[in-house]
């Protein structure tokens, strides 16, 4: 037994020098993060898909009328993916007060795809625009959103993605919504620190933007339309990926998004099984980072309690450098993203990170996941 933990520390220590490597140059990425400087005035088409989200929608697209992007350069395309509820009532009645409004109701979507990529691609074919931005049904955006995130774009950049940030307004507990804020924040400190390496990972599709050309040239979805979730992410690093285009991370305050937390572990654990759905479509140097970090979570999660008997302080030591360099990359992060008041769930957080990341991890790779109603798996079968 004493060989066999031997050899288990061993392969802890190899997988946490993998981590804490990969962490460090994520830092160093945020460091190369900057500004959007650019004036044009693009035209843009602000896309959402929404399937029964009645008590939501409405703040969404009002506080996309309230921009101070010029009324005339942009419109917004609400997919109501076939809703139960009164979604498609409440945009319709608001495409009435403006024209900037257009709803487009799905009734269904094609065997073989994903309803989720259904429903953008629709919406895009209804626009002509040079820029797409994307958010989603339960997001608000500031004022000054569409102005600040077409900043980012330069003849260069084909891509940007941008920081959602979870809003405690449904009565949940500190803990809970704390944990939820600081996973979150974490993941796009992670994605904003591969962008500013030129080789991005992740990208969050309540908060992004691509040019209609960029998006063309990769084929859209094409090559992803079975996937269940991750879409966004898959196709922005296709975009970047292309010799002619790069990914920018819009960081300042007027570009950040808020959403809702949600209310209950059991829709926390179905949310993240669905983030991590897609994660084996990612390139070879991501999946060696991401199979890295879930063996180094596994393996401290059977074994840390072990070691208390055998008097081994490796599982400790790596647990305080992990503690060391997560908490440097999100304090770091906040920094550069002026988002005060988060470091006090960090602690509690990273705790039960790690039953939930594998907990996580192992229900959508071995069963499914519920989405607004929908019981789904991580493809769509195509013989569906």
């Amino acid at each position: 037994m004493t060989e066999f933990l031997s050899f288990v520390w061993l392969v802890i220590l190899v997988l946490c020098v993998v981590y804490v490597g990969q962490i460090l140059i994520f830092i160093r990425g945020l460091s190369r993060l900057h500004r959007g400087t650019g004036n044009r005035l693009y035209s843009v088409a602000v896309v959402v898909a929404a399937r029964n989200e009645e008590l939501h929608i409405e703040k969404c697209v009002r506080s996309l009328l309230e921009q101070d992007y010029p009324s005339n350069k942009y419109t917004i395309t609400v997919v109501d993916d076939q809703s139960t509820d009164r979604t498609a009532d409440i945009v319709r009645q608001l495409a009435t007060e403006n024209s900037a409004v257009e709803l487009l109701q799905l009734h269904g979507h094609p065997s073989g795809i994903s309803p989720i990529i259904n429903a953008i691609n629709e919406a895009i074919k209804r626009t002509s625009s040079e820029i797409i931005l994307r958010t989603d049904a339960d997001c608000v955006v500031g004022p000054s959103w569409i102005s600040s995130m077409v900043r980012y774009f330069d003849e260069t950049v084909g891509v940007i993605s941008g920081l959602t940030l979870i809003r405690n307004t449904q009565n949940i507990s500190s803990f809970f919504f704390g944990f939820q804020f600081i996973d979150l924040f974490s993941q796009t400190a992670c994605g904003a620190g591969a962008i500013g390496m030129d080789a991005p990972n992740n990208c969050n599709g309540s908060n992004m933007g691509f040019r209609r050309e960029a998006f063309h040239d990769v084929g859209g979805f094409e090559s992803m339309v079975a996937i269940n979730s991750g879409s966004d992410s898959l196709l922005a690093q296709r975009i970047a990926a292309t010799p002619q285009w790069k990914m920018r991370f819009a960081y300042e305050p007027e570009t950040h998004v808020t959403t809702l937390p949600v209310t209950s572990w059991r829709q926390l654990l179905q949310q993240r099984m669905r983030w991590a759905g897609h994660t084996s479509h990612y390139r070879t140097s991501t999946l060696v980072f991401l199979v890295a970090s879930f063996l180094l979570y596994l393996l401290m999660f059977l074994f840390t309690p072990i070691s208390i008997f055998y008097f081994s302080t490796v599982p400790l030591a790596v647990l305080l450098i992990k503690f060391i360099v997560d908490y440097w990359i999100i304090f770091k992060f906040s920094k550069i993203t002026k988002v005060v008041g988060l470091m006090k769930y960090f602690f509690a957080s990273e705790l039960i990170h790690f039953p939930v990341i594998l907990a996580a991890v192992f229900g959508s790779f071995f069963g499914g996941f519920e989405w607004k109603g929908r019981r789904m798996k991580r493809e769509v079968s195509q013989h569906a």
